[in-house]
């Protein structure tokens, strides 16, 4: 037997009376509905309360990421310092000859050199003219995935034998035999300058000298890839080749 539940609606202004008959079937299935629309409200309004919760945290995640993007940049850049500093020693160890275990055991005479390197690592870049003779071909720039060969240094013509001087102090880091360069010098100078000098007759110094500014450092000649006795003359600054006139007043002196 079904049961019925029984609402009457009394009107106060007519007097009127509405009764309406519902089934307790009904009634339990309007409260269960009106538990699981509860229930959804619920849901609803805390996952709206989740969203600004995490909406008001954007401005603070976005200070933080900016902090440590920041710190990442302060990171590289020390690391790259750190890095200039091991390749700055590791140049030093091979101007001297020395391996990095055995610095740490180095004597006396080892220490004087280091000391010795040291301030002229610190000398002024190279500015001199490093022969006598008649500038035959310029400094080139470009590439060849460009279509352009580059000539990364500056020629200058002069008689067999004629002296090459050094263009700054420094120390010779290299010397040796190159297929293009024919015999060649090498010098560290401070502030990160290196000088090149090729296609030399002979050499009149060795690996680890310290030099002077104005002293013979090699005689003109034509090994290599040279038609004619020229010294081949390059200055390089931080790994990159530069325009020697940039460093070079007037034109060489006359042979």
């Amino acid at each position: 037997m079904t049961r019925y539940t029984r609402i009457i609606l009394i009107n106060d202004q007519d007097q009127g009376v509405r009764e309406f008959t519902i089934s307790h079937r009904m009634v339990w299935l309007l409260g269960i509905l009106g538990v699981l629309l509860a229930g959804m409200v619920a849901w609803v309004l805390l996952g709206y309360g989740a969203m600004s919760r995490r909406a008001a945290r954007v401005p603070g995640l976005e200070a933080e990421a900016t902090a440590a993007r920041a710190e990442l940049a302060r990171v590289a850049a020390l690391e790259a310092e750190l890095e200039s500093m091991r390749a700055m020693q590791e140049r030093v160890l091979l101007m001297l000859g020395v391996d990095a275990p055995a610095a740490a055991n180095a004597n006396d005479g080892a220490a004087d050199e280091i000391g010795r390197l040291a301030s002229a690592v610190m000398t002024d870049p190279p500015n001199g003219w490093p022969a006598a003779g008649f500038a035959t071909r310029e400094f080139e720039g470009g590439s060849a995935a460009e279509g352009v060969l580059p000539h990364r240094g500056l020629d200058i013509a002069g008689p067999e034998g004629a002296p090459i001087l050094a263009a700054g102090d420094g120390v010779v880091i290299r010397t040796g035999i190159d297929r293009y360069l024919g015999n060649f010098v090498e010098i560290q100078h401070g502030l990160g300058y290196l000088t090149v000098y090729g296609h030399c007759l002979r050499m009149a110094v060795v690996s680890g000298e310290q030099v002077r500014r104005g002293q013979v450092v090699a005689y003109m000649g034509a090994s290599g890839e040279a038609s004619a006795p020229h010294l081949h003359f390059e200055i390089w600054h931080n790994g990159m080749a530069v325009d020697p006139r940039g460093f070079l007043s007037g034109e060489p002196p006359a042979p």
